[in-house]
C-alpha cells in the first residue's frame, strides 16, 4: 500500500502542475490510471480484487462529477480524474478517501473564498448594499484548479495511511 501511495503522489504532483498551468487534466490520466488499476486488479487479487462495489465511488463521481460540472464548480477532467484514481484505491480506503478529499475540499473553498472576499471586498459590499445579488456572485465567484485540493486530500491520505 504504502508504494501505492508513492506511485499517486508522484502521480498527482505532476497532474496537479499541469493543471495549475493550464487549467486542464488530460484524458490520458483518465488512460493511465485504467491500465494501472487493471494491472493492479489482475496481478495482485487479493488486495486489489476485482467487485461490485469497486465501482461505486468511481460511477458515482462520473455522476456527480457531471452535475458539478453542469453547476459550473468542476471541470469534467477533475471528475473523470477522481473516478478513475478511485479505480487505483482498494476498495477498503474509499471512505477514508472520499472523507479526506472533502475535509480538504472544504478546507481550500473556505481559504480561496475569504481570499476573495478580502480582495473584491469593496465591488462585494457595493453589490450587496445595493442589493445586486448576481454582481456580488459574480463578485465571489471564483473558477480553480482542484488538481492541488486532490493532491491535498492524497497526502492526508497517505500520512493516515502510512501511521
Amino acid at each position: 500500500m504504502k508504494a501505492l501511495v508513492v506511485i499517486i503522489l508522484i502521480e498527482l504532483l505532476i497532474v496537479a502542475t499541469v493543471d495549475l498551468k493550464k487549467k486542464k487534466i488530460s484524458n490520458y490520466w483518465l488512460i493511465i490510471n485504467i491500465l494501472i488499476a487493471a494491472i493492479f486488479h489482475f496481478s495482485m487479487k487479493d488486495t486489489f480484487p476485482l467487485s461490485a462495489e469497486l465501482f461505486i465511488f468511481p460511477i458515482g463521481w462520473i455522476l456527480g462529477g457531471f452535475l458539478l460540472f453542469l453547476l459550473n464548480i468542476m471541470g469534467a477532467g477533475d471528475s473523470k480524474f477522481l473516478a478513475s484514481l478511485f479505480l487505483m484505491v482498494p476498495v477498503e480506503f474509499h471512505m477514508v478517501l472520499f472523507g479526506k478529499l472533502v475535509s480538504s475540499t472544504i478546507i481550500m473553498g473556505i481559504i480561496l473564498l475569504s481570499m476573495k472576499v478580502i480582495k473584491d471586498y469593496r465591488v462585494i459590499k457595493a453589490y450587496t448594499l445595493s442589493s445586486y445579488w448576481t454582481g456580488a456572485r459574480e463578485a465571489i465567484k471564483s473558477k480553480f484548479s482542484y488538481a492541488p485540493v486532490i493532491l491535498l486530500s492524497w497526502i492526508l491520505f497517505g500520512v493516515n495511511v502510512w501511521f
